[in-house]
């Protein structure tokens, strides 16, 4: 079976790759395209491991890894092209319709109640900077860290988010 073919099984609906997908690996139906189309680009990028895993028989496994990769790592395509899920902003409430009040309402509490807390906890210039261009300018921590001309690494960015991250939740 050449790649391309088991590409557009994987996309086609109810396969045993869509029912994967669909059963064991995300409740986000919504980004299942976008899971689909990173797959497809490690796939092609990876052709002789793919190949390989075909060869042997163990697709199914290697096809369960590579998506579990793709959602679990924060430095996958998957999760850089969809990390609003990862803005403690977020409301992570499910999508529906904005006219309803109360939920608008709601929604607007926890975003006050986060702002609150981010004026009263303790933090740095640098902890500042890096919260402000990850979260509103929406940057990934290696652009961050890439365009300060590499004064320091992303995995630092990473690690000065988490701190910020984890103050305010001790606060809410």
């Amino acid at each position: 079976m050449k790649i391309r073919q088991l590409l557009v099984e994987i996309a086609t609906p109810n396969t045993i790759y869509d029912e994967i997908i669909n059963n064991l690996i995300t409740p986000n139906f919504h980004l299942k395209p976008e899971l689909i189309s990173e797959l497809a680009i490690g796939f092609l990028q990876n052709e002789k491991k793919v190949d390989l895993a075909i060869k042997e028989k163990y697709f199914t496994y290697y096809f369960i890894r590579a998506a579990k990769n793709q959602i679990h790592s924060k430095t996958s395509g998957f999760h850089k092209n969809t990390r609003i899920k990862d803005n403690i902003y977020y409301d992570n409430m499910e999508i529906v319709d904005e006219s309803d009040v109360e939920l608008k309402e709601e929604k607007e509490l926890k975003l006050l109640k986060i702002d609150r807390a981010y004026t009263q906890i303790p933090k740095t210039y640098f902890q500042e900077f890096i919260w402000h261009e990850y979260y509103s300018k929406g940057k990934t921590y290696r652009q961050i860290a890439k365009e300060n001309e590499g004064a320091f690494s992303h995995c630092l960015a990473f690690h000065e988010v988490a701190k910020i991250k984890k103050l305010l939740k001790e606060k809410i």
